[in-house]
């Protein structure tokens, strides 16, 4: 008799485990979520709203790319996600006078 509970203890005991593992792991693998509107200081902004400078800089040094994202802090820097056709998307850092910039922290 005290082998069998013994067993099922053991039994028990394991699937009380199995179930809270598949728990953690449930938890472990959903989502995070993302919040696009402030990253790194920078707040995400229409494409349209940038400096007719920085639209200028981006016409000329990244010919044929397009803004997919744009960011301003409050140092009016900005940080611009461009791609082109058939390329991987860059980011680039820039000033309000269109001027190329390393990224601050």
């Amino acid at each position: 008799m005290k082998k069998l509970m013994m067993t099922a203890a053991v039994v028990a005991m394991f699937f009380a485990t199995a179930n809270t593992n598949a728990q953690t792991e449930k938890v472990q693998k959903a989502p995070e979520k993302v919040h696009e509107t402030v990253q790194d200081g920078f707040q995400e902004i229409e494409a349209n709203k940038l400096p007719d400078a920085v639209k200028k800089a981006i016409v000329k040094d990244f010919r044929g790319a397009d803004v997919e994202k744009a960011y301003i802090n409050k140092k009016r820097e900005f940080k611009l996600v461009l791609k082109a056709e058939g390329a991987e998307a860059k980011t680039v850092y820039a000033n309000a006078d269109g001027e190329w910039i390393k990224p601050t922290a």
